[in-house]
């Protein structure tokens, strides 16, 4: 497996767009945005890489989904908290290790500087929900 992670350039807007598309269709969601909805993570992303990091994942060369995780600081660990707002992997490329590649990147990258991760997942999305809890995560 060569899974690479790397954080958004301007020119992965097209991959993104067309994997956003995927993340957000029915029955994911309730009501499908609009592309200008859509594409304001991967603006935030390059314009506040502070408080937004867009990280694409590419396996094999191609690119194979991509994260949007917000930083904000949380009073009740006394620190700065990383939340998985978007997490998305191409059915091609499910089940080859890389959600799992993905938060040990997330963690290495954010070592010393995060006191915590957080994240949601729908009821329906089993997949995601055991992989949450085979990486320790825990219901709240």
């Amino acid at each position: 497996m060569n899974t690479v992670f790397r954080y958004f350039k301007p020119d992965d807007r097209a991959e993104f767009f067309r994997m956003v598309k995927k993340f957000y269709a029915p029955p994911a969601v309730l009501h499908f945005p609009s592309d200008e909805v859509m594409l304001s993570s991967f603006d935030a992303s390059l314009e506040m890489p502070e408080l937004v990091k867009g990280i694409m994942f590419e396996h094999d060369g191609k690119a194979a989904g991509y994260a949007v995780v917000s930083m904000k600081f949380e009073t009740e660990v006394g620190g700065m908290a990383a939340w998985i707002e978007e997490l998305y992997v191409d059915d091609e490329f499910r089940n080859k290790g890389i959600g799992k590649a993905f938060f040990d990147f997330l963690k290495d990258e954010l070592k010393g500087k995060i006191k915590r991760i957080r994240l949601e997942v729908g009821d329906e999305n089993d997949g995601a929900k055991r992989l949450y809890q085979n990486l320790g995560f825990e219901y709240l």
